[in-house]
């Protein structure tokens, strides 16, 4: 008795490759945008969650009152030169910010639980990466509101200028604390950099006055639209390294 033979067609070669890629697409998961990851942070945590902690919204909003006094304060007319007051909001524009975010950064490296946050699936760094988009975002409105009572009580202050050095500094700090924090991921870091924030400031002051009220004052504003578009450009691109860091790895 003959015995029925079976006959199994083979694909060919771009029927293999078509399966192979359906297998690879259904397999990798794609990598989320920095906004679309943000957003589901958002929707998933909730922002009353992402700002749980009430001492920390205590802290902020005595910061943020500090800063309206001291925009009083300066608003106050007392005949100050014109480059001392943009040397002054060159030095004082990230100091809002860096409160906020050393505050929250620190808090959150020293908290007894940062073991187990740091397993979760939103960890501790991802969660400083919103918070800090936030504190960026309150920053430039309360200096903005800062630079425009300092322009009413000082005629010769050009609010556009004023805001391009406040804003090109925040970006420009936050760029240097990113940096920091990615590499040394330390308490000490952080305070370090604050400190040479300030003191380099003082000391191009005292050593070269002339220079640094100059390039102050007479920097024509499309430099500093240059500058504060790559300090924007590589703040997102910080923020998007910090977002992907993983535990296991221990690297950005």
């Amino acid at each position: 008795m003959n015995k029925e033979k079976f006959h199994i067609p083979m694909p060919d070669e771009r029927a293999i490759q078509m399966q192979i890629a359906q297998i690879v697409a259904s397999g990798v998961k794609q990598k989320e945008s920095f906004l679309s990851y943000l957003k589901s942070m958002v929707q998933q945590v909730g922002l009353r969650h992402l700002f749980s902690d009430r001492l920390e919204l205590v802290y902020i909003t005595f910061m943020a009152l500090t800063a309206f006094v001291l925009m009083f304060i300066l608003a106050e007319p007392k005949q100050l030169p014109v480059q001392d007051l943009y040397g002054i909001i060159f030095l004082l524009s990230p100091i809002l910010f860096l409160s906020f975010s050393v505050y929250t950064y620190v808090n959150k490296v020293r908290n007894d639980t940062f073991e187990i946050e740091m397993s979760c699936r939103y960890n501790v760094y991802q969660i400083i990466v919103f918070k800090m988009l936030v504190f960026s975002a309150v920053s430039i409105v309360i200096n903005t509101i800062t630079i425009a009572f300092i322009v009413l009580a000082y005629e010769d202050i050009q609010f556009l200028r004023a805001f391009m050095i406040s804003i090109t500094a925040l970006f420009t700090f936050s760029i240097l604390f990113l940096y920091g924090m990615m590499k040394r991921r330390t308490t000490v870091a952080a305070a370090m950099l604050i400190v040479c924030w300030i003191v380099g400031n003082l000391l191009l002051r005292i050593s070269n006055y002339t220079i640094y009220t100059n390039i102050l004052v007479t920097l024509p504003l499309f430099v500093y639209g240059i500058v504060l578009i790559g300090s924007m450009f590589f703040y997102l691109k910080y923020l998007n390294r910090l977002i992907h860091f993983k535990q296991t790895e221990g690297a950005f």
